[in-house]
């Protein structure tokens, strides 16, 4: 969770989870992501240990189920992983099966986010022009409500995009260097690059940034280059 700058802590995580048992609710939905740089093996399986945890809190009451949904990392630009590369489709999937199977329990409910969706989407978000021929090539061999997982289809990406001489892990696994120009470096969102490197250092260091709403300016360039003013919460008396 550091890494990503959630900022929350498990046991903050568990107390709500009893409180919310505590409260009568049966059912808890925690929502995770796997493939995340640095992670391990170590780390997707501790997922299990905490949902564990959570059904753990509801103590002597009986029943109670954890609904578990995992998703695949996806580099977004204008971040600071937009330099890194995602896992396989192949790697994703051999994590999804060994949470699969760490949690076989009936009060535990396991979902997950399609691996060849996920590598779509880190392609499509760090893309080029290039990749409009492609999706016009996936729309003529069928592909509609790709978001639906009933309605994706693998296959048919992979056809259109070795029809259109491109290679969806030149975008999605590639890892970037520094002075890499991207397609969207023209793209003006206020917050400097130099910061946004610096957070990637950081992540790989586990050294979460405060909110600079309750914390000092971290200087990202957002108040500076767009005029922007930080609105702080009055203190509760």
């Amino acid at each position: 969770r550091d890494v990503i700058n959630k900022g929350v802590a498990t046991q903050d995580l568990l107390e709500t989870a009893a409180a919310a048992y505590a409260a009568g609710w049966q059912s808890i939905k925690l929502y995770f992501m796997i493939g995340l740089p640095t992670e391990t093996d170590e780390d997707v399986m501790g997922i299990a240990r905490l949902t564990r945890e959570v059904l753990a809190t509801r103590g002597n009451r009986g029943g109670g189920r954890v609904n578990v949904s995992v998703a695949g990392f996806v580099p977004k630009a204008h971040t600071p992983f937009q330099w890194e590369a995602q896992a396989s489709r192949e790697e994703l999937v051999r994590k999804q099966q060994l949470l699969k199977t760490a949690l076989r329990d009936r009060r535990v409910e396991y979902g997950w986010h399609d691996a060849g969706m996920s590598v779509l989407e880190a392609a499509f978000a760090r893309g080029d022009r290039r990749l409009g021929d492609v999706l016009v090539k996936a729309y003529r061999l069928g592909c509609r409500f790709d978001a639906w997982s009933e309605s994706f289809a693998w296959a048919r990406w992979h056809e259109a995009f070795a029809a259109c001489r491109q290679d969806p892990g030149f975008y999605a696994q590639r890892s970037r260097e520094a002075g890499e120009v991207f397609p969207w470096s023209h793209l003006i969102s206020g917050v400097e690059q130099a910061f946004l490197w610096q957070e990637r250092l950081r992540a790989y260091a586990g050294a979460a940034t405060a909110d600079c709403r309750w914390a000092p300016c971290p200087g990202c360039g957002i108040c500076s280059n767009l005029g922007a003013s930080v609105l702080l919460r009055e203190a509760s008396s």
